[in-house]
């Protein structure tokens, strides 16, 4: 399946790094690791609680550990993604 980046979501993420932890907004691009941000482990757990409040869901680790080496900001917005979609499918098939 190929990856697809959602313009709202990212650009909402990029927003969350430059306004609430001062990244430079020339190193917020899609390709960019949560490696390379510039933030420590605690700067990094908020960034994905103010993402996930942001969205208003929560990010299972096994979607989406950002403990993990590697993972980029396209990434996140993919884990962002399946979990809006995920949520959103749940109450359809319920009410089936």
């Amino acid at each position: 399946m190929p990856s697809t980046l959602s313009p709202p979501i990212f650009n909402s993420i990029a927003a969350i790094l430059v306004n609430q932890f001062h990244v430079v907004p020339d190193v917020v691009t899609p390709g960019t690791a949560l490696s390379e941000l510039g933030l420590d482990s605690l700067a990094l757990m908020e960034f994905v609680f103010a993402v996930e409040d942001a969205f208003h869901l929560r990010l299972p680790e096994d979607r989406l550990d950002p403990r993990e080496a590697g993972i980029t900001l396209q990434r996140l917005c993919e884990a962002i993604d399946t979990q809006i979609r995920c949520e959103v499918e749940a109450p359809l098939a319920a009410a089936a």
